[in-house]
């Protein structure tokens, strides 16, 4: 829908000119149009799902750069458009500040266009001859799309792709980890990209002329390959949203967008409907946009997932065997009644998220079993909101927190040892807490706990729920650690409070 203030202006401008130049961008690739205004209200929208109200608008770096940048555009990194409930495409958005006039008045907002990330892989996917490939970088050198992305993000840089010191624009040759590669550079004005085209040397090796003209057809073909390909990339995809975007901002400040003599009144109502066609064909893709981002997510947790602390079940089974041989027939049934409630819940993969109560009964069941193996160096007290009981949580977050509350904090005491669990609401989130009076954390240790640094074996279990917390349900959520030497460490959970679990593989 589209809001009385800005369909307002639309109606002032001829009719056929703007059909025409809006029906250029009814594009299957784009995923989202909006106008947001200075306090992140959408006025313009080609979505009509229900926006996420968890999600601070003005917080996005999409808008804050924008807000910043004065009339220029924005192309941002690719990521996750967070924005609207039920699907969460892949996508780079493109952003810039607007204004308009309403009753004498002047106002601002900011404008963004989704485009769909998998129309770059598409536009990118053709290879090189011997083989070759193509890849795209931004002004600060930081990769936009690469063949082998996932690689790149998690580290580990590919043997053939070039270092930052040789993207110079133009052709050359370059000594990459395989052998000589045949680089070839463009950059796109309009996008401040660069485009780039890699192709192994040793792939023409069979050419029959001369070292000098070997590499000379080599440059040569290369350059061409990535001329062509870059034209295309920005015919394809830059230039229409660079369009887009200008004739959006041209009418929202009141410009007629060209000379043409064409009687009539544009109608709000028909350009809503253009925009509704845009959102039908827009859904078709989302469905196969989701399923890759869930791919990926489904991925990441799994990996995360499966480095749960196996030492415990060792830990556990060699008590089992203790009390066993001790003859202690009761504890032996108690401890192995209370493992098998743990790992039914811990090892049904069909279920990413449980209820809050489901994971304080998990983490309850844990530490029956740790009383057993520490004795009465510590006590426990568990506490919940009946509100927030059948709230949604990703499972076994709370575990590998206890664990470091007793490893690190009371399990040290010989006696006195307190941890108080609690669950409740904290506006709209959900807020898990637990608190020690253990020997508390170093300031220098603490200030790193939560960093995702392999090299660190600190904290390992703290930084796990961390990050699977952030893939699950969001960047804004995860931990708050706060401890004091000698007095004790308290850890909260902050999770979205919502009483449907989300779709599996991402966040809602």
């Amino acid at each position: 829908s589209i809001s009385d203030s800005v369909a307002n202006l639309l109606n002032e401008f001829p009719a056929a000119e703007l059909n025409r130049r809006l029906f250029v961008f009814l594009r299957e690739d784009i995923e989202t149009i909006a106008v947001f205004d200075r306090n992140g209200t959408p006025l313009v929208a080609t979505d009509n799902r229900a926006m996420r109200s968890d999600i601070s608008v003005t917080q996005q770096s999409w808008f804050t750069g924008a807000s910043t940048s004065g009339r220029r555009y924005l192309i941002s990194q690719p990521h996750v458009q967070r924005l609207y409930r039920g699907e969460y495409p892949w996508v780079i958005t493109l952003s810039r500040s607007v204004s308009w006039v309403q009753n004498g008045s002047k106002y601002y907002g900011i404008m963004i266009v989704d485009m769909n990330f998998s129309r770059i892989k598409y536009l990118c996917s053709r290879d090189l001859e011997s083989g070759g490939y193509i890849y795209i970088t931004d002004q600060m050198g930081d990769v936009v799309y690469h063949p082998k992305q996932q690689m790149i993000y998690a580290g580990v840089l590919p043997k053939d792709i070039p270092s930052e010191e040789n993207l110079s624009e133009g052709s050359s040759v370059v000594d990459g980890g395989g052998g000589k590669l045949a680089v070839c550079v463009r950059t796109l004005s309009n996008a401040a990209w660069r485009v780039v085209g890699v192709t192994s040397m040793n792939g023409l090796a069979t050419y029959d002329g001369g070292p000098d003209t070997y590499v000379e057809v080599a440059i040569l073909l290369l350059a061409a390959a990535i001329l062509a390909g870059s034209l295309f990339i920005s015919r394809q995809m830059v230039q229409p949203l660079h369009n887009l975007m200008t004739l959006m901002g041209r009418v929202s400040k009141g410009e007629e967008t060209a000379p043409a003599p064409v009687t009539g009144i544009y109608e709000a109502g028909r350009l809503g409907d253009s925009f509704n066609r845009m959102v039908t064909r827009i859904r078709q893709l989302m469905v196969q946009v989701r399923t890759e981002q869930e791919q990926l997510h489904r991925s990441e947790l799994k990996t995360l997932n499966a480095q749960i602390n196996p030492h415990f079940l060792y830990n556990t089974l060699d008590s089992v065997v203790w009390l066993a041989q001790s003859g202690d027939e009761k504890h032996v049934v108690q401890m192995v009644l209370a493992l098998s409630k743990y790992f039914r819940l811990s090892l049904s993969g069909a279920k990413d998220f449980i209820t809050a109560g489901e994971e304080l009964q998990q983490v309850e069941n844990y530490l029956i079993i740790q009383k057993m193996r520490f004795g009465d160096s510590f006590t426990y007290q568990i506490t919940c909101e009946d509100e927030v009981r059948s709230a949604q949580t990703p499972k076994i977050v709370l575990q590998p927190i206890v664990e470091n509350a007793i490893v690190h904090g009371v399990g040290t005491l010989s006696e006195g040892g307190k941890i108080l669990i609690e669950a409740h609401r904290s506006g709209r989130e959900l807020e898990f807490s637990v608190r020690d009076n253990g020997c508390g954390i170093k300031p220098d240790v603490l200030a790193h706990i939560l960093e995702r640094n392999p090299s660190s074996r600190s904290g390992i279990g703290l930084k796990n729920v961390h990050q699977r917390i952030k893939l699950a349900c969001g960047q804004e959520y995860g931990l708050q650690v706060e401890s004091e030497l000698d007095e004790g460490t308290v850890v909260r959970v902050r999770l979205p409070l919502r009483y449907d679990a989300p779709q599996k593989g991402g966040a809602e």
